[in-house]
């Protein structure tokens, strides 16, 4: 794939993750577990008040908020999706949050001063970046030393992602281009980055599903009386079935939730 052709995808996959289905699936924070487990990520990564830290793919700003937030540092994020970043500076603007910014850019070519964060951070992104390798990469150079990079995405067994999943709908789930836990690790490995802390978080995806089933008919309803017809009504018939598949992999341990805590050497 082309540099035209990387930027055409990661333009489609920000206008996805603005959709309907999007905010269904997952809410505001775009990822399982939500605030709750980005705190978590954030004492995993052992934040400070006053540190700097950023936030890859940031979306609309919630994380990012939180994390500037709960920890009293400044967060920065980047996101590729121009709706999204307007979002998240609206947000801070609201919620009068000084401690964090926002910028337009991509995240794996991150346009922050390498060797300038206490922390980064990126939820259920990794898993979509092309070149996964050279993003670990320079997230390994944006840290100081002893700096600490936190990492929450979908982990998926090789060779079990469904057929009906390998497309738009499996890229909403972070799954078309997941790595296994092993993989993860050896990416962080490979980066230069020593592993400090995983930890199975895969019980947030089934509350996902839980909650998709119950929100399922009323945005069939709503969809229907608006008379909206966008090319989500035929995910959303397959939705009960796909669903009833990914709680299945998940209990037979093929699919999963991971936070992973790497820290760049001293």
């Amino acid at each position: 794939m082309n540099l035209t052709e990387q930027a055409a995808a990661k333009a489609c996959c920000a206008d996805l993750y603005q959709s309907d289905l999007a905010r269904l699936v997952f809410g505001d924070t775009l990822h399982p577990g939500g605030l709750g487990l980005t705190n978590r990520l954030g004492r995993l990564m052992d934040i400070h008040p006053g540190d700097w830290v950023a936030d890859l793919a940031s979306g609309r700003g919630s994380s990012a908020l939180a994390v500037s937030r709960v920890f009293h540092c400044n967060v920065i994020g980047v996101e590729f999706g121009a709706a999204a970043v307007t979002q998240a500076r609206d947000s801070a603007l609201e919620s009068n949050a000084s401690g964090a910014c926002f910028v337009r850019g991509d995240a794996e070519y991150i346009p922050l001063r390498a060797g300038r964060f206490d922390a980064v951070f990126s939820e259920c992104s990794i898993s979509l970046f092309s070149d996964k390798p050279a993003a670990v990469r320079q997230i390994a150079d944006l840290l100081r030393p002893e700096g600490r990079f936190g990492l929450s995405d979908v982990a998926l067994a090789t060779g079990s992602l469904p057929s009906e999943l390998d497309g738009t709908l499996g890229q909403l789930l972070c799954m078309t281009n997941a790595l296994d836990v092993q993989g993860y690790k050896e990416l962080l490995r490979d980066g230069g980055l020593d592993l400090v802390h995983s930890e199975d978080a895969s019980g947030e995806i089934i509350k996902i599903l839980d909650d998709v089933e119950s929100k399922m008919g009323a945005l069939k309803a709503w969809r229907s009386l608006a008379q909206l017809s966008d090319g989500q009504d035929e995910m959303l018939d397959k939705a009960p079935l796909l669903v009833s598949t990914l709680r299945q992999m998940v209990q037979d341990g093929e699919l999963g939730y991971w936070l992973f805590v790497a820290q760049k050497p001293g």
